[in-house]
């Protein structure tokens, strides 16, 4: 039987990688993204997961956030719905999870560097490029700032690879393929597609969820929550591009009847009548101000 159970849904998602026990898991997604010349060796949760998290707020936030025994801090999110300004919203979290660190009587030398991993089931970059990782670079030396915030973005809708790709393919690609398709296998099939012990943990408890009345209880209800969003953006895009047709329908007919008026008081003041082709490239407003125009010199004529 298939797991059926979407890794890429909050609840399930930071049971996987925000759950103690599960460190396996999160050292190695971080490591798969960061490639950071330190690998991620441990991590210490920030804010680890709880079931009071989803039983008292369906908007809670499901980041899941660790730091390693260095300081640094990492934070890793999915997003269902890309918003057009989530760049924007991606470097404001990001800002303020490196700025969070600072305590009272704290300095800014005890600032660790912040790495934010955007998991993102749409796309957001006009290219085929999976992951993005954005830094403070000066332009001329490329010099790096060093310690202070990387923003990478995992466009988990552009991975297209299958399981016969998965031998011999990059941790990152194994994962990006582990939470776009586990739903979609049996635990049997996993085990055997990707037998990594981090593979094998995080298969563990994504089936568990499934298992456990009140845990397929929550996942249920979160995962009701992430559709109906999806459901109603698709609605506003659907009823902005119907207006968007209504209101061009609108413009079209007024335009036509400006460019009637138009040639009509060109007609009557006996000039040359101004060809459509050259009428349909000015806009509305310019239409009216000729129709105008045309009305005075008449009046004007007596």
């Amino acid at each position: 039987m298939k797991i059926g159970i979407r890794a890429w849904i909050d609840f399930a998602f930071r049971k996987i990688f925000g759950k103690p026990g599960n460190e396996i898991c999160l050292i190695s997604l971080l490591n798969a993204v960061l490639q950071l010349p330190r690998p991620v060796v441990s991590v210490d949760y920030l804010n680890p997961f709880g079931y009071q998290d989803f039983e008292t707020d369906k908007l809670v936030c499901v980041d899941v956030k660790a730091t390693d025994a260095s300081g640094r801090v990492f934070v890793i999110e999915v997003q269902i719905v890309v918003h057009s300004s989530f760049a924007k919203r991606a470097v404001f979290y990001a800002c303020e999870a490196y700025t969070d660190q600072l305590r009272a009587g704290q300095g800014y030398t005890d600032l660790k560097a912040t790495y934010s991993i955007c998991l993102l089931m749409r796309n957001l970059w006009d290219d085929e490029q999976l992951h993005h990782q954005f830094q403070f670079i000066e332009r001329q030396s490329g010099r790096v700032l060093e310690e202070s915030i990387e923003i990478h973005t995992v466009e988990l809708s552009k991975y297209n690879g299958d399981r016969s790709t998965l031998e011999g393919a990059s941790v990152l690609d194994q994962w990006s393929y582990w939470i776009k398709n586990s739903s979609e296998h049996t635990v049997e099939e996993l085990r055997e597609l990707l037998p990594g012990l981090e593979f094998l943990r995080a298969t563990f408890e994504l089936d568990a969820i499934r298992e456990i009345t009140r845990e397929k209880q929550m996942y249920d209800a979160r995962e009701k929550a992430s559709l109906d969003i999806q459901s109603n953006l698709m609605d506003a895009k659907q009823e902005g591009r119907q207006e968007g047709r209504q209101e061009g329908i609108e413009i079209g007919e007024q335009r036509g009847k400006l460019t009637g008026s138009v040639q009509v008081y060109e007609g009557l003041l006996e000039g040359p009548i101004t060809p459509d082709e050259e009428l349909s490239k000015k806009s509305v407003e310019e239409l009216a101000a000729i129709v105008i125009q045309l009305q005075k010199r008449l009046r004007d004529r007596g």
